[in-house]
């Protein structure tokens, strides 16, 4: 298997790597997650389907799309498919329920939230209070069947099913992804992390 070396350039952007992957070794392992391997083209492929579908639910590049899962390779497919949309990601921790939830998709603007069947209930609790946030998706719906969550709810394999959608032009210094910080001084604040 061949190794990528990251260059150090100034203009390459998270899309790029997983371009270059895919031109050397597309087939190869890319992602072990929590014991699930997937490929570089895998890794492509879902992220243009999940781009696509949020495409569908309104999301443009800029919008902000958060998500509430557990480590799983769910999660790191969702933030390729963010980011493949040209969209910003927004991981935030699976402890946070309440106003420490509402305030992080608040303040991020998100405006579709992925969230796992088992973190639902969670979502349901704050999302009706949340403006901007239109849509919500669901991992591992059991039996396919959605909960309330005070927002168009989607299943997420639903979102799988689409035609994948090319990936949306980035430049290095456009955002990624709003990591949030632990909020030991007060309310969370997101650290801006840019393709580069």
């Amino acid at each position: 298997m061949a190794a990528h070396v990251w260059t150090g350039r100034a203009d390459s952007t998270v899309l790029d790597l997983l371009d270059r992957r895919l031109a050397a070794d597309a087939d190869g392992q890319y992602l072990d997650v929590c014991g699930t391997a997937v490929s570089a083209a895998a890794v492509a492929d879902t992220a243009g389907r999940l781009a696509g579908s949020l495409a569908g639910l309104g999301v443009r590049p800029g919008d902000r799309v958060a998500t509430l899962l557990e480590n799983s390779i769910e999660a790191a497919l969702a933030w390729w498919g963010i980011v493949h949309a040209g969209a910003v990601a927004v991981p935030v921790n699976t402890a946070y329920k309440g106003e420490y939830l509402r305030h992080q998709l608040a303040d991020s603007g998100s405006r579709v939230l992925i969230v796992g069947a088992d973190l639902a209930d969670r979502a349901a609790a704050v999302v009706p209070g949340l403006s901007e946030l239109a849509h919500v998706v669901v991992v591992g719906a059991p039996g396919g069947s959605l909960p309330d969550v005070g927002a168009p709810a989607h299943a997420w394999d639903d979102l799988l099913a689409a035609d994948p959608a090319p990936p949306v032009a980035v430049r290095p210094g456009d955002l990624a992804t709003f990591v949030y910080t632990g909020g030991t001084t007060g309310p969370s604040k997101g650290c801006m992390l840019s393709h580069n």
